[in-house]
This record gives C-alpha cells, structure tokens and sequence, in this order.
C-alpha cells in the first residue's frame, strides 16, 4: 500500500510503498478514507516533543482518521463508515475505566506510537475505539481530534460568559462554532486576517487583531472575561492570559507550542483563578461531536490534498495558509 512514512527528524515525509497491516485476534482493518493533518503531527517531525513522546522511527503519522471497515470486529459490517479515537489506553485503569483514555499512563496513539492514517490501510486494535458517521468523510475526519478537543475545551461555559478565544487556528475556529450554540459572548485575538473574517462568519461577537508592532493584548485592554481559552500557548499568550480573567475566572490552555506559565500566586489566591489543561476529548465526546456534525450544526472547514501533495500541506499549514483543517486523502 502506498504511504506517508515519517523516517527522520526535520525531514520531508516519504512517499513509499509499505506492505498492509495483517490483523491480530481483534483487531479491525479500515480504508482509510481521509485523516486530518494536525499541528501536533508538525511538532512529531520537526522533533518538538521529544522529550515527551517517543517516537520510533519509521512510522506513518496521522490519528484523526476516518475509514471503511474491511475486516474485523463483529459491531460492524464492512463497509460501514467508521471515525477512530485515536487514544488507546490499557482499559484497567481510572482512566480508561470511565471513557478518558488519553491520560491512561500506558497510551498509545495511533499515528504516534503505532502507523496511522497517512496511509491506504491502518489497523485498529479493538472496534471500541470506532464510531459511525455518515456525511462528507472529508468533513467527518478533523471530528477525531480537532472536533473533540474543541468539544473538550467548551465544556461547562455557558449562556452570557464572556469567553477570550486566543488564536484562529482549526481547533479554535471549532470552538467558536461550538461557544456560539451555547450562547455565550465571544471575543476572538489573532494575527491572520483571513482567519479572523473566517471567526467573524461563524459568529463570533468581537473579533479584533494583534499588530506586531503594538503589546499582544492591547486590543482587549481594561476587559476581563469569566474564560480565556489559548489556542496558541506560547510564553506571549500565557504570560498575558491570566491577567484578562475576572474574579473566579478560567484559562484553559490548548495550543501546545512550548511556553511556560508563571503566574503571581498572589494572582491565583485573590481573583480565585482556574487553570486546566485540554488533552483531546474522551469517547463521550465523539458521540456528541459526530451528533453536531451529522445535524449540520458543526462545519470542520475541511481543505483537501492528496497523499501526494502531503508536504504541500504540511508547507501550507505552518506558512498559515490554511483557514481550517488540511485533510489528506490516499
């Protein structure tokens, strides 16, 4: 089969031929039918997670995969159009015992640990990790990660809140769907113009942009708000993001691209300040995104390329040139 193969740090991904993936007792073989391309698959090949994942070398990247069964399993017939949760944990543990299989000790993510969806065939190891969707599959596929984690991070906000959306990236872009169908206030600060008109479309109530040459967040100056959600979370963004909320209010960080946060203990203690860490999403969030999604209430802003054009995309992704989510299909 044809694949997207990972050899080498820093280095372009290859376009091979590699044998299929043959099947163990229980596990399911899918078509895969598209996978989404994530910045977190950018941070595998440029090496800015090594210290904290491990990678093997080769390996096919790409875990937000949807896919036709072709063999295995007995929940589904072949055929069937399936997402995959991408986060499989031992299945013992407090973790996997109640849906959040991302922070069993033990994960192993498919498209990181083992080969994933950049790729014509990739194996499941259990169907309690599939999901059925109908609708586009081009659209389906950012549901598996970009969906749920988006999901994930608007839990609990609701009707009035006044939220700060740092960013405009697919994930966020998502978010903003998702805070408007609770009705919540939404501002949205970024840099790319483009991406800001796209957040102004799905509803956003204010969307304001950053100038390079002005301090980050002088165009919410004197505001606060009840949550900030940082889809960037450099050192700029989480120096900053703490002083916008109001008394009791939450920063849930999203973006993962290294930055360190120091924050006056002061600060915390007296305004009685939240902080939490968004990890993808759990099963039960994939039920209710794929629920949104098949309603027509979510749109996943979906840009296709070919397996063949996948550094294309991974070029277009990092030069900001995508206005949603790049899709790569085999």
């Amino acid at each position: 089969m044809k694949a997207a193969v990972f050899l080498e740090k820093g280095r372009p991904l290859q376009i091979m031929d590699v044998p299929e993936p043959k099947l163990n007792p229980g596990e399911v073989l899918l078509r895969v039918k598209a996978s989404g391309l994530c910045h977190g698959d950018i941070h595998l090949i440029f090496g800015e997670w090594e210290n904290d994942i491990a990678v093997k070398t080769p390996v096919i990247l790409g875990h937000e995969i949807v896919g036709e069964v072709v063999e295995g399993g007995n929940k589904f017939k072949r055929g069937d159009q399936v997402l995959v949760y991408s986060s499989i944990g031992c299945g013992r543990c407090k973790y996997c015992r109640r849906g959040d299989r991302q922070f069993c000790e033990s994960v192993r993510v498919i498209g990181v640990h083992t080969d994933g969806g950049f790729a014509e065939y990739v194996k499941v190891p259990s169907e309690e990790y599939l999901f059925k969707v109908s609708g586009n599959y081009i659209s389906a596929a950012p549901l598996a990660d970009a969906g749920i984690t988006a999901y994930n991070a608007t839990k609990g906000i609701g009707e009035g809140d006044r939220v700060l959306v740092i960013g405009v990236g697919s994930v966020a872009l998502l978010a903003i769907q998702l805070l408007k169908m609770k009705n919540a206030e939404v501002t949205v600060i970024g840099r790319n113009l483009v991406r800001l008109s796209k957040a102004e479309s799905l509803g956003a109530d204010e969307v304001l942009a950053m100038k390079k040459k002005d301090p980050p967040f002088s165009p919410v100056a004197g505001k606060k708000f009840d949550y900030v959600l940082d889809f960037v979370g450099n050192d700029q963004t989480l120096e900053d993001a703490p002083w916008l909320l109001s008394r009791e209010g939450e920063l849930r960080i999203i973006g993962e691209y290294g930055g360190h946060l120091q924050i006056p203990e002061q600060l915390i203690v007296l305004r009685g300040l939240r902080i939490r860490g968004i990890l993808y999403g759990n099963m039960d969030d994939m039920v209710e995104v794929i629920k949104l999604f098949e309603a027509g209430k979510l749109k996943t802003l979906s840009v296709p390329y070919k397996l063949e054009e996948i550094n294309e995309a991974i070029n277009d992704l990092l030069e900001e040139r995508i206005v949603g989510r790049a899709v790569i299909l085999p």
